[in-house]
Order: structure tokens, then sequence, then C-alpha cells
């Protein structure tokens, strides 16, 4: 456990978050909401990567912990008792999205 591993665990992850980010962008979302979906990926990332080093599964597969992550419209993020309602359900929706596109793009992103 330690950072090296969660900073290898996480350069894993960046290629699907890249990708969905620029699906976002192709959309034409507005500003305050690619804001916020950015924001709601940072806290997905960090929440993964806490679990990750906590339990230890930096053996694991990056998608399919990411796959993990969010469905069922995704795991609570850090801090979620600190968020308001609107916030938690674009959570949600920012995962339900991200489900979708990891569904749409199954090809292995990792090298």
């Amino acid at each position: 456990m330690g950072v090296a591993e969660d900073l290898a665990h996480g350069r894993k992850l960046l290629p699907w978050f890249a990708g969905f980010l620029q699906s976002l962008y192709a959309e034409g979302l507005s500003k305050k909401t690619f804001a916020q979906y950015r924001d709601h990926l940072w806290s997905l990332g960090g929440t993964i990567i806490r679990q990750v080093s906590l339990d230890e599964e930096y053996q694991d597969d990056p998608l399919e912990k990411l796959r993990e992550s969010v469905a069922d419209d995704g795991i609570l993020p850090d801090h979620y008792d600190q968020m308001t309602q609107a916030e938690l359900n674009s959570f949600e929706r920012m995962c339900r999205r991200f489900e979708k596109y990891l569904g749409e793009n199954r090809s292995d992103k990792t090298a």
C-alpha cells in the first residue's frame, strides 16, 4: 500500500477518463455541466484509488474496477455525506453516462 502503487493504478484509469471527457466535450455540453462531470470524475477516481489502496487490490484489472464503480448509479464518492441531494443525483447521472460510454467503447486502452 502506498503512493507509488496508487499512482500506477490511477494512470491505468486515465485513458478511460480522458476518452469519456472528450466524448462529453464533443456532445457540446454546457460549460457548467461539463465542469460538474469533470469534478465528479475526479471524485470517482479518488474513491477508486482509496478503495484499491485500502484493500491492496493493485493486481485487479483497472477497467473491471472502473466498471464496477460506475454500475448501478455508481459507488458513493468519498465525502458523499457533505454533498447535497442535487450533487448526488448529478454524480449518479455521470456514473450512468460513464457506464454507457464504457459499454460502447469496449476496446482495451491500457498498454
